[in-house]
């Protein structure tokens, strides 16, 4: 896994340093270049010894780069770079060394010291200690720069390595500079140094300034790069007042270089810790802000939420407000198409009606012809006749009984000749309706039907003074009289209640018969008009006609006319229409 990435720059070992860092670092070395040269002259300046300074300074320098090296370790498992290893192995392998050269130092805790120490046991750790770290640097620089690492299989076998590797390799020094003791060439005479003591410290001082060069051509320069820079200028500085400078043990130079090594090993600590401090401060800005976020998070969460409830509301209720526009829409379609339906079928009626209307005043007027002729007209002609025998008979002188029989035929046919004329003349309009008015005529109407059907009717009529106003009046004579007719014609029935109630502002008739009934979905069968007859005059009157009935269960027609609305005066005046 590649870790080059922006989030991984955030540690002083991949930050790349600014003017603040470079100005820092150039201050630490000034100082101690400054400390240095004072130092120097002074640096053979025998001073007391104080065997509690060695453990101390030990002690505080092997905390510090244990410190040092589990920081490295630790970065390395989260950028995953062998550079960082390689450092984390020069502390601890400082650490290890800084430890055997303390137990082995003479005089601290055996007078020739322990471990099995020699004379130049001592003098030999510190010169492979102060040379193999320069090499751990060395390593540092020539590796890939950290955050340019890949993900190993297993980090931890990695560390462990690195952890072994330094144990191991301290350990094989500490065994040459102890059990190897004897074929190691004098460094020391006594607390003095010897001659041979410049060659090995210049073959390590040399090791340290290839380790500074390597820093300071390093590529891709960090803020660590220049903080190990100060490092290694310090350890240099360290060998030249402890190796070159002072002249033995306990003098200015010894106590000097020591300081120097415990603040080099300082200096990348110290900046470590202030790295961590502010990884941890980020880390709690970054929780905060995560925190924070996820409140606003929750917070638009509930939000949505209730948008979404809301609108999930809002569907359903346009969803049942569509639905039931649509089931409307369907019912006003179905309505639409009912009413076009009803609308052809009574084009079809009317123009059928029309027909039978034309052709049902020919057959009127010819049967009131025939009826004229038949009838009236005969018993004119007869009375003629008798006429001119009586005027022929009243000259003989014995005609007297003969002349009285014929008056009385005369006078009989005179009779039906009058009851011919109101016959045909209650046929064209009843004049009782117009003599005595509506309840008279729908009386005599129904007296008429009963006789000449032999069905039972029965009249009901509230008020019993009901009076209405042509055409009213005559409009529900007309559709009474059709009623009765269909009912005589096609209803098989025994018995019919009439019933005719003024209702405010309207007027309820109903006409219900105990017949065979029929099925009003059915289609009407061909010239039977009488129903349609019926429609026709409650239309002319802005009247509403219900019919109810089924097979078997007789037939209820109600017709409601409104007596308050202005219509013509001759609409339903005319003759009373055959019922076919």
């Amino acid at each position: 896994m590649d870790e080059s990435t922006d989030e991984a720059r955030v540690f002083i070992s991949t930050l790349r340093p600014a003017r603040r860092e470079r100005l820092l670092a150039l201050a630490a070395m000034a100082v101690s270049i400054v400390v240095f040269a004072a130092a120097v002259p002074f640096a053979k300046t025998q001073l007391t010894p104080v065997w509690a300074f060695v453990p101390i300074y030990q002690s505080a320098l092997v905390i510090c780069d244990l410190l040092t090296a589990a920081l490295f370790i630790g970065q390395y498992g989260i950028l995953f770079s062998p550079a960082l290893l390689m450092l984390a192995s020069g502390y601890l392998l400082s650490a290890c060394m800084a430890i055997a050269h303390t137990l082995s130092f003479p005089g601290l805790l055996t007078p020739t010291g322990g471990l099995g120490a020699g004379p130049q046991t001592t003098v030999w750790l510190y010169m492979m200690w102060h040379g193999a770290f320069p090499l751990a640097v060395i390593a540092y620089a020539r590796a890939r720069p950290p955050g340019e690492g890949r993900r190993p299989k297993a980090p931890w076998r990695s560390a462990l390595l690195c952890v072994l590797t330094a144990v191991a390799l301290a350990s094989a020094m500490t065994a040459i500079a102890t059990l190897g003791h004897a074929w190691l060439p004098p460094l020391m005479r006594g607390s003095q140094e010897a001659g041979s003591i410049v060659w090995v410290v210049s073959i390590v001082w040399f090791i340290n300034s290839v380790a500074l060069a390597s820093l300071i051509l390093r590529r891709a320069r960090t803020v660590l790069d220049l903080w190990m820079i100060v490092v290694v200028c310090a350890w240099i500085f360290d060998i030249a007042l402890s190796a070159v400078f002072n002249h033995a043990r306990f003098d200015l130079g010894f106590y000097a270089g020591r300081i120097y090594g415990l603040i080099a090993s300082s200096f990348v600590l110290v900046s470590l810790t202030f790295d961590n401090i502010k990884l941890y401060a980020r880390v709690v800005q970054a929780f905060d802000r995560e925190r924070a976020e996820h409140r606003l998070v929750q917070d638009r969460t509930a939000q949505l939420n209730e948008a979404k409830a809301l609108l999930e509301e809002r569907v359903a209720a346009r969803t049942a407000a569509l639905a039931e526009s649509n089931r409307e829409l369907q019912h006003e379609v179905a309505e639409r198409k009912r009413a076009e339906a009803a609308l052809m079928l009574s084009q079809k009626e009317l123009r059928e009606v029309a027909a039978i209307g034309s052709s049902a005043r020919e057959q009127e007027m010819r049967r009131i012809s025939r009826e004229l002729h038949d009838e009236l007209a005969q018993t004119l002609a007869t009375l003629r006749i008798e006429t001119d025998r009586l005027r022929d008979a009243a000259s003989e002188p014995q005609g007297g009984a003969a002349n009285e029989r014929r008056l009385a035929g005369m006078r009989a046919l005179l009779d039906d000749a009058v009851a011919s004329t109101r016959r045909i003349a209650s046929d064209l309009r009843p004049l009782v309706l117009d003599d005595l008015g509506l309840v008279p005529a729908m009386q005599w109407l129904v007296q008429n039907f009963t006789q000449r059907s032999g069905v039972a009717c029965e009249l009901t009529v509230e008020p019993a003074d009901l009076e209405l106003d042509e055409p009213y009046a005559t409009a529900t004579f007309r559709m009474l009289q059709e009623s009765l007719t269909n009912v005589a014609r096609h209803a098989q029935a025994t018995h019919v209640d009439v019933s005719v109630a003024r209702e405010h502002d309207r007027v309820l008739l109903t006409v219900r018969d105990n017949g065979i009934g029929f099925d009003p979905a059915l289609p009407r069968k061909a010239g039977s008009f009488g129903l349609a007859g019926l429609r026709e005059r409650a239309y002319l009157v802005e009247g509403e006609l219900e019919i109810a009935s089924s097979p078997g269960h007789g037939t209820v027609i109600e017709v409601r006319i409104p007596v308050s609305a202005r219509l013509d005066p001759t609409v339903g005046a005319g003759a009373s229409r055959p019922c076919a």
